[in-house]
């Protein structure tokens, strides 16, 4: 972008009237660190008065956390705190698998509400409603805590409003006692390009977090730390980078220091720990960056609206949008939604057949190199999907009172599901609940994609049309990698957790990102606080990882955290 000089003056001013700010944040910050602040153990102390919880969780959400990336670094020694905690003393999930599309701002509100994108509200970084003519973009300063406005479902702190819960720099955080959102240090490292930093003082506010439970007398159950310099680290330099590899060892140190602090403060013999990421990270091959809005302008002569409508009265969005065919956006490189206005305008949603006629108008959506797969909704229980390598159609039905899901119409093999005997034959017998899918597909090239994509399209704000990134490929040029798409390496992530009567090196198969909630809510014993909300889609996973299978021969032996040293 190029600024005129009036423009570009007017932004040197604001950076210098900004300066000066910002130059208090970080005078405050040294003598913090100088010792003006307790030092050493004693901010980890606390007193008789402070009630401490039975149970209580501490989670670590290392935003983009590449989980192959992770065991090679694990393997090769580099992260000794996380090994020493996580690995060696907790359970791990085999396979534990994002929410579609495996994006930022959808998935961390499916970690706090249990629920799929599809049934929460949040289905991009960047999305349109219809029905109201609503839109939101939460990538900038002054909108990215907006989310909390948006999300249409309860949230795990609503479920313990009763409880202190404390949330670090985490933008999702509806119902949180306690939200610390380091907004300056936020903006500041965001603007220097030093994302470690803000993930090291995300760390850091640990010692906030002593102060608040010495202030309330109560030390929380639950406290949500969010470390967002992994994701941009990684999307900047690629997830097999020398600058992604020092971001995971920085939160390794994260997580080194948050576990001594609990272990110094005699907590953790009550305390669960937590560590899993939002979704993936995908390398881009060289050259394989695509503008796909330019191509939706370019060979589809659409006038595409990429930006929010501002507009206060719903007449005067209306107004704005008769300029536009369509409001398309893509998110973090590797999905892109578009919303048409059909034959009816854009009050009413274009019927299926309309939409998948546009689709494959010459030259089709699914011929551009850079797209892996199309989704496209049938009705309220189908969705249709297509690619180069062939088509489906995924049906669902309610039976008993359970979900089941089956694909119809596989022609050719879009998914890569028929490589395997045994999936292929999973494939032909027909309807299936949704955790048989997930165990059938996990390590698939599309996991979990049956029951996620049909549960996507629920929601109001799911684009008409949905397009999912080819493996290697990017959606918008300019980055080293992204995720959003369907494929293993963006829907993988990590996941373990530790806790004092989980068994040290244990193993489950399987998990997905919305079985956090209630997993945390059943290692509190507080499971029954389920009843008095709206069914979700996660899964209570407390007694799996209690019972978590023990290799014979442990690939590690256990040791608990360290009591913060004294300096």
């Amino acid at each position: 972008m190029f600024l005129g000089p009036v423009a570009f003056t007017g932004y040197i001013m604001r950076i210098m009237r900004h300066s000066l700010r910002f130059c208090w944040v970080v005078l405050a910050s040294v003598v913090q660190l100088a010792g003006c602040a307790p030092s050493g153990p004693a901010r980890f102390q606390l007193g008789r008065d402070v009630e401490r919880p039975s149970r209580n969780v501490v989670v670590f959400v290392a935003d983009g956390m590449d989980v192959h990336v992770l065991r090679e670094m694990l393997d090769a020694g580099l992260l000794p705190n996380i090994r020493r905690t996580f690995v060696e003393g907790g359970v791990q999930v085999g396979h534990a698998i994002s929410s579609l599309p495996s994006v930022t701002y959808p998935n961390n509100a499916s970690i706090i509400t249990g629920r799929f994108p599809g049934h929460h509200g949040i289905m991009g970084n960047f999305w349109f409603e219809r029905s109201r003519l609503l839109s939101n973009y939460y990538m900038t300063i002054p909108t990215a805590w907006t989310v909390n406005q948006h999300i249409d479902a309860p949230t795990l702190y609503d479920i313990l409003s009763d409880r202190l819960t404390v949330s670090v720099l985490a933008q999702s955080h509806k119902g949180a006692t306690v939200s610390l959102d380091l907004q300056d240090v936020f903006t500041w490292g965001w603007a220097f390009g030093n994302y470690t930093a803000v993930d090291r003082q995300v760390a850091e506010s640990i010692t906030s977090v002593f102060d608040i439970a010495r202030r309330v007398g109560q030390w929380p159950t639950i406290l949500h730390t969010y470390y967002p310099g992994v994701d941009e680290t990684g999307h900047r330099w690629g997830p097999d980078s020398p600058e992604y590899a020092a971001a995971l060892e920085n939160i390794d140190q994260a997580v080194g220091l948050i576990t001594g602090a609990i272990a110094t403060a005699g907590l953790t013999q009550s305390t669960y720990f937590v560590l899993l990421a939002d979704h993936g990270m995908a390398p881009i091959r060289p050259g394989q960056d695509f503008d796909f809005i330019r191509w939706l302008r370019k060979h589809r002569r659409l006038r595409v609206r990429t930006t929010p409508l501002n507009e206060v009265a719903f007449a005067d969005r209306f107004e704005t949008l008769q300029d536009d065919d369509a409001v398309a956006s893509v998110d973090a490189g590797r999905v892109a939604m578009i919303h048409l206005r059909g034959q009816r305008g854009w009050l009413h949603r274009p019927e299926p057949p309309e939409v998948i006629t546009w689709a494959r108008l010459d030259p089709a959506l699914h011929d551009v190199p850079a797209v892996g797969l199309v989704a496209a909704r049938g009705d309220d229980d189908t969705v249709r999907a297509w690619s180069r390598q062939g088509s489906l159609t995924v049906q669902r039905r309610i039976r008993n009172s359970r979900k089941e899901y089956r694909i119809i119409e596989y022609e050719g093999d879009p998914l890569g599901y028929l490589q395997s005997p045994e999936l292929a034959a999973f494939i032909r017998a027909g309807w299936h609940e949704s955790r048989e899918w997930l165990a059938a597909t996990a390590a698939s090239p599309h996991p979990d994609f049956v029951p996620q994509v049909v549960e996507m399209f629920d929601s109001p704000r799911t684009g008409d049309l949905v397009v999912f990134a080819a493996d290697g490929w990017l959606l918008y040029p300019g980055e080293k990698a992204g995720h959003g798409s369907t494929l293993y390496r963006d829907m993988h992530l990590p996941m373990f957790f530790v806790g004092p009567d989980l068994p040290a090196g244990g193993e489950i198969p399987l998990a997905r990102l919305v079985d956090y909630a209630p997993t945390v809510l059943g290692l509190l014993g507080e499971t029954h606080r389920l009843e008095s909300f709206p069914p979700i889609d996660g899964m209570d996973l407390s007694e799996q990882l209690r019972n978590a299978r023990v290799p014979e021969s442990p690939r590690h032996r256990p040791t608990p955290p360290r009591p913060i040293p004294a300096p």
